[in-house]
């Protein structure tokens, strides 16, 4: 077994062993202790100092919610900002198709003027959005910012129980986040290396889940607090799960037959419009729906089409000689398969389909709400 694949299996061993550390151990500390501290200081630079009778042991200091949220905020920018990663080579051939439109036949994707990879890349799958649908990501980190800066540096405000509720496994998702940050890279883009991309991000998006079911938990409703806690969570869960499917249908793709494909894209369309409704109707929330049906309604635009890439997509930088060989064995057996015209349009229908359904339970919630 080659050293590549040993981290492999240690970085999903260590994602799980993570997770279970938060639920038992973290979360508990700042969400039923949310004024414990971890760091003292005889003048607090941040405002007025935990007081007595907010923090329940008196004096000045930071509380360890506040601490932990910023930080795990921090290092997940900090992982993001590093270069390298394999959707830094999707926006490359995003730009490329763009820019070269004497190709129309190479750069059609389901619509006019749509910019997305090419269709012949070996990172495509039925399920790759439309390039615009990753704008999402802006959003994203500039609320998640507002969240964790009036965490670290604001006090006594409405939102604190929640924000500190939230923290434990919100802090989670930014550590595999930023392990994701380190696996998607070429190292881990064959097939059988591909799947712990997917991997880190569905145990991420269980984090999310659980951090923002901690906000629920305060007092049955999201309504509570002012939506600089819960929206920032909520938008990231939905669209993890979205990149989630994204990887995982990136590996069918390659190692899967035509009718596989569609089957897993199909299944990840359905599970997201399934966990939809229930975010709408059993937690009245508008934000998880939405991003699916932003992220579903990208995918019918980019339109799914793939043709097979050329003969030497499938070696990455870092193989070897003999890797190389089991790579052309792998190319000719299984990842020549491309599914139909007519299978395609059937899953684009169904991504369409579940677009408005999400639309429809977004909606839903929003109306509840108010």
């Amino acid at each position: 077994m080659k050293p590549a694949d040993v981290l492999v299996t240690a970085i999903a061993t260590g994602s799980i062993a993570l997770y279970h550390v938060a639920k038992r151990f973290l979360d508990p500390y700042v969400s039923r202790k949310p004024y414990a501290r971890w760091f003292f200081f005889t003048t607090p630079p941040w405002g007025a100092s935990e007081s007595s009778s907010s923090s329940g042991g008196g004096g000045g200091g930071v509380a360890a919610w506040r601490v932990v949220n910023f930080a795990s905020y921090l290092l997940n920018v900090a992982a993001v900002s590093v270069p390298g990663r394999i959707d830094d080579q999707m926006a490359k051939e995003m730009k490329e198709a763009k820019e070269n439109n004497n190709n129309k036949e190479d750069n059609r994707s389901g619509g006019d003027g749509i910019n997305t990879i090419r269709r012949t890349s070996r990172y495509r799958s039925l399920f790759t959005p439309a390039g615009y649908a990753f704008a999402i990501w802006g959003f994203i980190f500039a609320s998640e910012l507002v969240f964790s800066a009036r965490s670290m540096f604001f006090r006594n405000t409405r939102d604190e129980t929640f924000a500190a509720n939230a923290t434990g496994f919100f802090a989670l998702a930014n550590v595999l986040q930023s392990v994701w940050c380190f696996t998607f890279r070429e190292w881990t883009e064959k097939p059988k290396r591909h799947w712990i991309n997917a991997f880190v991000l569905g145990t991420e998006a269980l984090a999310l889940w659980s951090s923002k079911e901690r906000v629920f938990e305060v007092n049955g409703r999201f309504a509570s607090e002012s939506a600089f806690v819960s929206v920032p969570i909520r938008t990231h869960f939905a669209w993890i799960l979205c990149a989630c499917g994204i990887n995982a249908n990136t590996v069918v793709a390659k190692v899967g037959s035509a009718s596989a494909q569609v089957v897993a894209a199909i299944g990840t369309a359905v599970l997201a419009t399934a966990v939809g409704a229930y975010s709408s109707y059993y937690r009245g929330d508008a934000a998880t729906p939405l991003v699916f049906a932003w992220a579903l309604y990208a995918i019918y635009k980019d339109g799914g089409h793939r043709k097979a890439p050329p003969s030497n997509a499938n070696t990455s930088a870092d193989a070897k000689e003999d890797d190389k060989k089991v790579d052309a064995s792998a190319a000719k057996t299984k990842t020549t398969e491309i599914p139909s015209e007519k299978q395609t349009k059937q899953f684009i229908d169904i991504a369409r389909a579940c677009a408005f359904a999400n639309l429809f339970f977004a909606l839903s919630a929003f109306f509840v709400v108010l």
